[in-house]
């Protein structure tokens, strides 16, 4: 069986430095007979790799027009060449339409991921842009033959807007616990984070970018330096020696501002700015952080809360989008709502005062993902979705 991936993602010329999506690529690889991925090059210039039984075409920067045209083009050629069963989009506008229009062109079994919470209820009111995703997201999600999901509370988005139930699947996103193991060898950063043992890290991994509500964590750590923390250490540790800090690791359009932010709440200094880190890194960065933190106003799912809890990090989190499939507020972390500086605190400061809870949460987080967002585990719902399509009769293929 044969697939194909489309979606309007940017990739680096070093195709294969991407090693967050390599790693998934390989993984679902060993299912198939060949798979090939279309997403978008960081330049105007036309970029391909391959390794094995994966094939990865990067089409020119030219828009969503230009990325649409461009991969309908190279899917016929694929479809042609080699005989793609199965066109998947992983995002609704540039791989939702291309991967639509070649299941119109080749009769070929399409699929159409929903990794966003694009059809939730908005706190304002809705502008041009949502609106119109909305538009295209349910008339790809109806020309498709599955549609698949990343959390439970997308599920319930997806089949709000009439889509069928049986044309649903839930595949969530994984986590390596091999690679995301808080073994012994990586105690040694924690010690090493600012050079004081008896330090609290608190944290945050993932893009600075509007939504992330980075600026409730921010106003946070305000409140929490007015107050009198009550840091556990060992008594013969100087007192000088009991300190806390904000590690902020990722990058994004939000940074300058977040920076000035800083600034203007005097909290600069409790702030280290750790920028990128690569995917293999991530498990060396939380391994130095005690608490870790992910406040978003919406989000699909949280892979990094997942990594984190891997970690066996205790995480306070907004209840928010699929965040509820990863945290059981009291049992492996907390759970408030978003937009509540005062409430984020006061579950930061909670930890803080708090080792043996931390240290609870922490273990209750690795045991939850290792019950459910296992990475073997996880690929193989991902392929059987595929296996499922080519098994299934017509009839219910298309129902």
């Amino acid at each position: 069986m044969n697939v194909c991936f489309i979606g309007k993602h940017r990739y680096p010329k070093d195709i294969f430095s991407n090693e967050q999506d390599m790693k998934t690529w390989r993984s679902m690889a060993t299912y198939f007979d060949r798979l090939f991925i279309i997403a978008q090059s960081p330049d105007f210039l036309f970029h391909r790799g391959k390794e094995k039984n994966i094939r990865i075409y990067l089409v020119p920067r030219l828009g969503y027009i230009g990325f649409i045209k461009c991969s309908v083009i190279l899917g016929l050629y694929l479809r042609s060449r080699f005989g793609v069963d199965v066109f998947d989009a992983s995002e609704v506008v540039g791989g939702g339409i291309a991967v639509t229009i070649l299941k119109f062109l080749t009769g070929k079994l399409s699929v159409i991921e929903i990794q966003g919470e694009i059809f939730r209820k908005l706190e304002n009111k809705e502008n041009f842009k949502s609106w119109l995703l909305k538009k295209i997201g349910l008339f790809v999600m109806k020309k498709a033959n599955r549609t698949r999901v990343i959390s439970r509370a997308i599920f319930n988005q997806v089949k709000e807007q009439g889509i069928e139930e049986n044309k649903i699947r839930l595949v969530s996103l994984r986590v390596d616990l091999n690679l995301f193991n808080p073994a012994p060898k990586l105690s040694i950063l924690r010690i090493d984070s600012f050079g004081d043992k008896m330090g609290i890290n608190i944290g945050y991994v993932g893009r600075l970018i509007d939504g992330k509500g980075l600026e409730d964590l921010f106003e946070a750590v305000k409140i929490l330096r007015s107050q009198d923390l009550k840091l556990v250490s060992l008594r013969e540790i100087p007192r000088r020696g009991r300190t806390w800090k904000l590690i902020v690791c990722g990058t994004g359009p939000l940074e300058t501002k977040l920076r000035e932010m800083a600034e203007d709440l005097k909290i600069d200094d409790k702030i280290e700015w750790r920028g990128f880190v690569p995917y293999s890194k991530v498990p060396e960065v939380l391994a130095q952080m005690d608490i870790f933190v992910y406040p978003s106003w919406h989000e699909g799912f949280g892979r990094s809360i997942m990594e984190a809890l891997a970690m066996e990090k205790a995480v306070v989190a907004t209840q928010v989008g699929g965040i509820s499939d990863l945290i059981n507020d009291g049992e492996n972390g907390f759970l408030i709502e978003p937009h509540h500086p005062e409430m984020l605190a006061e579950k930061i400061k909670e930890l803080i005062e708090n080792k043996d809870l931390r240290e609870k949460f922490g273990k209750a987080g690795r045991e939850w993902v290792s019950k459910n967002f296992e990475w073997n585990r996880g690929i193989h719902d991902f392929a059987h979705l595929f296996l499922e399509l080519r098994d299934a009769p017509p009839t219910r293929i298309h129902e």
